[in-house]
């Protein structure tokens, strides 16, 4: 069950510096989707935006130019086999959403496919691409989470919400899940 996430506190959802999905459609309608590990959370107040670090000559960055629209879906920890295989081929080759079997359910704005066990998705519009440095900036429209996964943030240090985090050169890792809290300790 997804719950609904307040533009404001959408940036909560991509604080864990997690690999996302992003899932697009072009303009006839065909579903993408690609991992990506370089993006931040680029303002929140009044809604969130985002920054992605994306190769431009990419399908998924031809398929935002072209529909002004994308979702960013957070992968589970589980979906190292999804994320692996889909980084693996070309959209413009395949779609990979048949190719590699994936189940999916549409998101709310949008309806575009969003994988099945994704953590939570984010509903963007483009605001702009800096071609020069391979960023898309966008607008959270729309977000929502597992609700086992997240309580005022992801809670990426329980089963629930673990997310997988890129290394390079085809390595992941698995968020522990002990918890520092800055507010038990003294500040000087």
């Amino acid at each position: 069950m997804m719950n609904h996430v307040p533009l404001d506190k959408a940036y909560r959802l991509l604080n864990t510096g997690a690999v996302i999905l992003v899932c697009t459609r072009d303009s006839q309608g065909a579903a993408n989707l690609a991992p990506l590990a370089w993006h931040c959370p680029l303002e929140m107040d009044p809604v969130t935006r985002v920054l992605m670090v994306c190769d431009l000559e990419h399908k998924t960055a031809s398929n935002i130019r072209e529909t002004g629209k994308y979702v960013i879906a957070i992968p589970h920890a589980s979906q190292v086999d999804l994320v692996t295989k889909a980084g693996s081929i070309s959209g413009y080759e395949v779609n990979k959403f048949d190719q590699l079997h994936i189940d999916a359910f549409e998101s709310q704005l949008f309806g575009y496919p969003v994988p099945d066990g994704s953590l939570a998705y984010l509903e963007c519009r483009l605001d702009t691409i800096l071609e020069e440095h391979d960023i898309i900036l966008g607008t959270v429209l729309n977000a929502a989470v597992c609700a086992e996964a997240f309580q005022d943030r992801l809670l990426a240090e329980t089963p629930a919400g673990k997310t997988l985090h890129h290394l390079g050169e085809g390595k992941f890792m698995i968020p522990g899940d002990k918890l520092y809290d800055d507010h038990d300790h003294n500040r000087s």
